[in-house]
């Protein structure tokens, strides 16, 4: 091995477990120092590490002729190295949504590019170029954001088990000496002397202030407590999981119902862990989302009002309903499934794809009294049912006759009394015979439809859930 940053890249990718022998991993090179660093760092470990390389490339079409040197460059050292490269040129400018800033919109496509070539090439993860400079800049450019500790612990060498980072904890400086030892002269974006960009500034301004006038040593330290805080979220990020478990009572991926007795059991650091773990799992990401409004989402639960909602960043609306809180994505915001109606195989299995379930009916002969204590299984006299069998959601004025009752009762009314949530009312599907209500599916049958002494037939009813709103 040639020196000792080979050595230092080879420890963190071995700490971390990184790459395994026999993997193909695609090198994120954009022609920049680290970039270039990490390219020929990782050449000079392909045989102790056992792996293959496939570098990347994405033009981002923002600096003219500046980027049209970069292709030419890359593709040069990739030449050199005799090493397979993928090059797309895409006009990153014009395809950022109207939500989205140049530098996330630029993020996210460049990552899309990132999943192409892995499956193109079949390669196992991402290696990218970031240093611990990059780390220290982030750590400062959060906490002036005021994050918590998962936004604290800044860069993770490992993400989602594919981006991984080799170069995390080497330092520009030792980045720089060790492109002059191996006589390679990397691009340099020029964008990157401009103060008008946060991080630039506190590269070039704050950085340099802090070593000055304070500490010396302000990058080591600001390193130490990003790891320091990574491990404890990651702790945390476990503990909290298994917390939310027990809070959620509904989930699928348009919208998240979570009990508000059991989430106000909960200490107030694992409540705001809780809620962004739902938001995360409705948006894939917590983007626009800060302190200020997981605070709000606790203020809603905390308040006096069934029925108050509010309005979150990315098209989330949260509703306060009797014991739960509610957050719903999208044009889902109502609550409003499409009408429906379906007629039910007896004997036979019926799909409902607005509800994501499917409705299992068998017929016994027999007078047994026993039942199921699924609430999602019930037992009824076949004899007592009249006409075909269908599967509809609600109607207004629906009434019935609910089990162990003299007289019919609106579902408007029982829905009350149930506290069920004024969204999710229309979700909950309805098994009726003509125009007789059988089973407000999840809660009660009727009465006349019982199994007694004196039945010949049964029929059972199964629900059947796949991704289905209702659990």
């Amino acid at each position: 091995m040639k020196n000792h940053l080979g050595k230092k890249a080879l420890n963190t990718t071995k700490n971390y477990n990184m790459i395994l022998p026999d993997e193909k991993i695609v090198l994120a090179v954009s022609g920049g120092p680290d970039s270039i660093a990490l390219l020929y760092l990782m050449n000079e470990l392909r045989d102790e590490l056992k792996c293959s390389f496939h570098i990347a490339h994405l033009d981002h079409k923002l600096r003219g002729s500046e980027s049209d040197e970069d292709v030419r460059f890359v593709a040069d050292q990739a030449s050199k190295l005799d090493m397979p490269i993928t090059i797309e040129s895409l006009d990153v400018k014009n395809m950022i949504t109207p939500k989205e800033s140049l530098e996330s919109g630029a993020r996210r496509i460049r990552y899309d590019f990132y999943e192409r070539v892995m499956f193109q090439t079949h390669a196992n993860k991402v290696a990218q170029g970031h240093t611990a400079d990059d780390q220290v800049e982030t750590v400062i450019m959060r906490f002036l954001r005021g994050s918590g500790s998962q936004g604290l612990s800044a860069i993770p060498p490992i993400r989602g088990n594919k981006y991984i980072r080799p170069l995390i904890e080497i330092s520009r400086n030792e980045i720089e000496e060790y492109l002059q030892e191996i006589n390679v002269t990397p691009r340099r974006d020029s964008s990157n002397l401009s103060t008008e960009y946060e991080r630039n500034r506190i590269r070039h301004e704050l950085l340099p202030l802090l070593e000055e006038k304070y500490s010396p040593n302000i990058k080591n330290i600001l390193q130490q407590t990003a790891d320091i805080l990574r491990e404890d979220d990651s702790f945390l990020t476990e503990l909290s999981q298994k917390v939310a478990d027990d809070c959620v009572e509904q989930k699928d991926t348009r919208h998240i119902i979570i009990h508000i007795p059991i989430f106000r059991d909960q200490h107030l650091a694992m409540q705001r862990r809780i809620l962004r773990l739902a938001i995360e799992s409705l948006l894939g990401n917590l983007l626009r989302y800060d302190f200020r409004h997981i605070r709000d989402l606790i203020d809603l639960v905390n308040g006096d009002s069934s029925g108050k909602s509010i309005g979150l960043p990315r098209g989330i609306v949260a509703e306060k309903s009797y014991d739960s809180l509610i957050l719903r994505l999208g044009d889902d915001i109502r609550g409003q499934t499409a009408d429906y109606s379906y007629l039910i195989k007896v004997p036979g299995r019926t799909d409902i794809p607005e509800l994501g379930l499917s409705i299992i009916t068998k017929l016994e002969q027999t007078n047994s009294l026993e039942y199921s204590k699924n609430r999602f299984e019930k037992t009824f006299d076949y004899d007592g049912i009249s006409g075909d069998l269908k599967i509809r959601n609600r109607k207004n004025g629906d009434r019935f006759q609910p089990l162990g009752m003299s007289g019919s009762k609106k579902i408007k009314d029982i829905f009350i009394n149930q506290k069920i949530p004024k969204l999710e009312r229309n979700n909950i599907p309805i098994l009726v015979d003509g125009n007789n209500i059988l089973w407000l599916i999840g809660y009660q049958i009727d009465e006349r439809v019982k199994v007694t002494t004196k039945t010949k037939t049964k029929l059972s009813v199964t629900v059947s859930f796949g991704g289905s709103p209702i659990s």
